[in-house]
C-alpha cells in the first residue's frame, strides 16, 4: 500500500517539471523510526526532500516550504512530460546498492561545502541528511544478523550474501569514522542553538549517544521532564555503551 498523494513543480532554472510526494496520515501505520531521527514508509522517507538536483538540467535549487511552488493539478495535463519522483529523491541513488549509498554520502559532503552559505535549518537538514546516509550502511544489521537465521527469518544463502554485503559496508562505515563524528559535533551545535524543546533535548541525548560520548548522553536524559520509550531505549544503550544506530518503532 502506497499512501502517497502527488505533486507538482518547476525547475527554477530550465522549467522542467517534477513529480513530488507527500506521505498521507493513514500510512503512519506502515512507518519505521530509528533513533538517529530517519522514518521511513514504504521505503520513502516521511521527511520531504528540500534540496533538489533537477534530472533535466542538474540544476541544484531548495523547495518552498510554503508550497508556493506547487503546480495546480488543473495545469498537469498541459505539462506532456514530467520527471518521476524516483528521478530525484536522494538524487537518484539506489539505497538498495552498495554504490548508491556510497554516492548519498559524497552528494551530501560536496552540498555541505559547494551550497554556502547555508541558513542553520538548511545546514540542519543536510547533516541530518549526512548522518542518515552514512548510518544506512549498518542500518539493517539486525535483521540480516545470525539470530535472524536462526528464528528462520532468512535463509541461509540469503544469509550468507547479506552478512557478505555488511561485512563490506561496515568497513565503509568505518572508514567514515571522522567524517561521522565531525558532523555529529557540529549537529550538536546546531541542535543546542535551536529553541530548548524537550523533543531537541532526546535527539541531543542520542547524538551524543552515536558519538560515543556516554556520559553527556546520560547526563542530558537525567535532565529529561518525562520519560519516552525512545529516551528509555537510548538510556539502555548509554549503559551498555552501544553507539550503534538502532530501530526504536516499526
Amino acid at each position: 500500500m502506497h499512501a502517497f498523494n502527488n505533486f507538482y513543480f518547476h525547475c527554477p532554472n530550465c522549467n522542467a517539471v517534477l513529480e513530488g510526494k507527500t506521505l498521507e496520515m493513514l500510512g503512519m501505520n506502515f512507518t519505521e523510526l530509528y533513533s538517529d531521527g530517519k522514518m521511513l514508509c514504504d521505503d520513502f522517507l516521511t521527511e520531504p526532500q528540500w534540496l533538489v538536483c533537477c534530472p533535466s538540467c542538474s540544476h541544484i535549487f531548495w523547495r518552498s516550504k510554503n508550497q508556493d511552488d506547487h503546480i495546480p493539478e488543473t495545469e498537469i495535463s498541459d505539462y506532456g512530460s514530467i520527471y518521476p519522483y524516483s528521478s530525484w529523491y536522494l538524487f537518484g541513488a539506489n539505497m538498495h546498492q552498495t554504490a548508491g549509498k556510497k554516492a548519498l554520502i559524497r552528494r551530501l559532503e560536496k552540498f555541505l561545502l559547494l551550497l554556502r552559505p547555508l541558513s542553520p535549518e538548511q545546514e540542519l537538514y543536510l547533516r541530518k541528511s549526512l548522518l542518515w546516509a552514512i548510518n544506512d550502511l549498518v542500518r539493517e544489521s539486525q535483521a540480516i544478523g545470525f539470530l535472524a537465521l536462526l528464528q528462520g527469518k532468512i535463509g541461509f544463502c540469503s544469509w550468507r550474501q547479506n552478512r557478505k554485503t555488511y561485512l563490506t559496508e561496515k568497513f565503509i562505515f568505518l572508514s567514515y569514522s571522522k567524517a561521522y563524528n565531525d558532523n555529529i559535533k557540529r549537529l550538536i551545535e546546531l541542535v543546542r542553538s535551536f529553541p530548548d524543546k524537550e523533543a531537541d533535548k532526546v535527539y541531543l541525548a542520542e547524538l551524543y549517544r552515536l558519538k560515543g560520548n556516554f556520559s553527556k548522553s546520560r547526563e542530558v536524559l537525567d535532565k529529561l521532564n518525562r520519560a519516552t520509550h525512545y529516551a528509555h531505549q537510548i538510556r539502555m544503550r548509554v549503559n551498555r555503551k552501544n553507539p550503534a544506530v538502532f530501530k526504536v518503532a516499526g
